[in-house]
């Protein structure tokens, strides 16, 4: 279904909506109010600033009303179904001011739930305010009963992702388990099933024709999902073994020819997934390859370039309390270079000069990693709140290999560092 762009008049004297979606995220709007459908943007003009301020995406429909401590005389509260109204972005600006939007084509009024196609200029006029994708990661905790079941969730769908990506389609219920780092898991299935219900969920609000991740997973007894797959496909079940066969063959071409996995991962607030063998593949070969001939000297003028141009780190020269090079940690290692500034921040730096290999610059990405948690251990310890950044500066650049470990790992990278 096509996604709708629409206004809201977010009447204060009723509800203090600006404050509810500050502390609670989202909004509810009453269903006999306007007919909104899953995925639709509504934006809100309040109606004390006469001004758009809040953009909202509609994330579920016949949901009991949460916000009631926020509306202005309880005994008002309705009892009717409403949309979830969840929020995306705030725009603080004059840009949206009821004045502006007129020029625009808006005319105010308390009822303006208005879709796009009937005014497409106003529309565009307002989008070019807001910024931020929408983040969906939200459905995974919506839809996961327990904290525990939502660490499984967030762990698996990069994994089935993983072999969606690289062709993978005899996996079964062990890979995935071991996959998981756990010896035993009875409750994979269950687990599964949440994988399924936020896919299925992540279709619904965008639209998005996304095929299962779950026929990727077959039991070993006679290379099929389990019968738990009728979850996902009431039909299964009832299926010849040769006809399940088939189907789930469709399935897996679809889940394997579909582009946008990485858009999914996005979505969903989730970094791509590197499997247990490619991990000790890594491992093997620094092992192999890494051998330390002391400081080269050029290592030695990208540390010290580095220690004096903060700039390149994202720290302002006359911001900086304390700079040095071979800051010790109490891990026993030693930062290339390291800098404090005066509200209390640190950022440590790695770098990897011209004539560091794929391997080395493989180990200086770990390395970040173990700085990281090191500073953080070292700030708790003395009480403070962790305010730390870790860095690894390259005078070359990443290899494709490195780069998927650098985007797994959420590590802060800058390439082509040039000496002056």
């Amino acid at each position: 279904m096509a996604r709708n762009y629409r206004l809201a008049f977010a009447q204060r004297d009723i509800c203090n909506h600006a404050k509810a979606l500050h502390e609670l995220g989202f909004i509810n709007w009453t269903m006999n109010l306007t007919k909104f459908n899953i995925g639709d943007i509504v934006y809100l003009f309040m109606s004390d600033e006469r001004r758009l301020r809040f953009k909202t995406v509609v994330v579920a429909k016949d949901c009991p009303r949460k916000d009631g401590l926020y509306w202005e005389d309880q005994n008002k509260i309705d009892s009717y179904k409403t949309y979830k109204l969840q929020l995306v972005e705030e725009y603080n600006g004059k840009g949206l001011e009821e004045a502006e939007l007129k020029k625009h084509g808006f005319n105010g009024g308390g009822s303006i739930e208005k879709p796009l196609k009937n005014n497409p200029q106003l529309f565009e006029y307002i989008n070019g305010f807001f910024k931020k994708k929408i983040d969906y990661s939200y459905i995974i905790a919506e839809v996961c009963p327990t904290e525990k079941s939502e660490g499984y969730v967030k762990k698996i769908i990069p994994i089935l992702i993983r072999w969606a990506k690289q062709g993978l389609t005899n996996k079964t219920y062990n890979d995935l388990i071991k996959e998981l780092g756990v010896e035993r898991f009875s409750g994979i299935g269950r687990q599964l099933g949440y994988v399924s219900d936020v896919i299925e969920k992540l279709k619904e609000v965008t639209g998005e024709d996304i095929p299962t991740l779950n026929a990727l997973v077959k039991s070993e007894k006679n290379d099929l999902p389990s019968e738990g797959f009728s979850y996902v496909s009431e039909d299964y079940e009832d299926m010849t073994e040769e006809d399940k066969k088939t189907y789930v063959m469709g399935l897996n071409a679809k889940a394997i020819q579909y582009n946008k996995w990485d858009w999914v991962l996005v979505s969903l607030g989730l970094a791509p997934s590197i499997s247990i063998d490619e991990i000790e593949t890594i491992r093997e070969k620094i092992k192999r390859e890494y051998k330390s001939d002391g400081e080269s000297p050029y290592h030695k003028n990208l540390k010290d370039y580095i220690c004096n141009h903060p700039e390149m780190v994202g720290i302002k020269d006359k911001e900086v309390t304390k700079r040095e090079t071979e800051h010790q940690l109490l891990s026993g290692d030693k930062l290339d270079v390291y800098f404090e500034s005066f509200d209390g921040s640190k950022i440590a730096v790695e770098v990897k000069s011209r004539i560091s290999n794929e391997t080395d610059i493989t180990r200086g990405l770990f390395q970040c990693i173990k700085y990281q948690a090191v500073l953080d251990a070292e700030c708790r310890a003395k009480l403070e709140e962790p305010q730390n950044t870790v860095f690894l500066v390259l005078e070359g650049q990443l290899s494709v290999d490195n780069k998927r470990i650098r985007n797994v790992f959420d590590i802060n990278v800058i390439e082509n560092v040039i000496i002056e």
